[in-house]
């Protein structure tokens, strides 16, 4: 939990007619979604947040590096994320009829403060792409290091990260009827 990103309730209710901005960058740990992550875990904020009778309305943008691998060639690969959020934090507390407020749409308000690490963090992490591309023109690895085809006599494959699989076909090639059927012990022993 990041201390930046908490806001005591109190403070925010006693002005009730005042925006409250907040602008400050903050680092986040486990920004990451496979091989893509948020450089060191940076992210700008510029957000407002606004009571809205027991609720509270949190609007603005939210900037971040990321770094990855591209898909097919494996280089690096970065980009930003200028993300535009509006979220809205409820009471954790039942409505008049007793309902608890449904948690798919909205945050919700525990304690005495409100914590915008998980709005912060979901935004980012649902926008951080799964699998970058370098560019709509790459080709994939390149194939002088890692050539994709087999050799012209049909032997090991050529690429090096498949040989450990030379293993599978060997054995396999080296199967006949007479290899598998269990050794029969000589005459005299048991």
């Amino acid at each position: 939990m990041t201390r930046d990103l908490l806001f005591s309730l109190d403070a925010l209710r006693r002005r009730r007619d005042v925006v409250r901005e907040v602008d400050l960058e903050v680092n986040l740990d486990d920004l990451a979604v496979g091989s893509v992550d948020v450089t060191d875990g940076r992210v700008d904020l510029s957000l407002a947040m606004e009571i809205r009778g027991s609720e509270v309305a949190v609007t603005g943008r939210l900037r971040a590096d990321w770094i990855g691998e591209c898909r097919r060639c494996l280089e690096s690969v970065s980009g930003h994320l200028d993300l535009e959020v509006g979220e809205v934090y409820v009471p954790d507390r039942p409505d008049s009829e007793g309902n608890l407020p449904d948690t798919g749409d909205v945050y919700l308000l525990t304690g005495e403060s409100l914590d915008l690490e998980p709005v912060v963090r979901d935004a980012v992490l649902l926008a951080l792409p799964l699998s970058p591309l370098c560019g709509d023109e790459c080709e994939g690895p390149d194939t002088e290091r890692f050539p994709t085809g087999m050799s012209s006599d049909g032997g090991r494959p050529m690429d090096p990260r498949w040989a450990v699989l030379d293993i599978l076909r060997e054995g396999a090639a080296g199967d006949d009827e007479d290899a598998r059927e269990p050794p029969v012990a000589p005459e005299g022993t048991q």
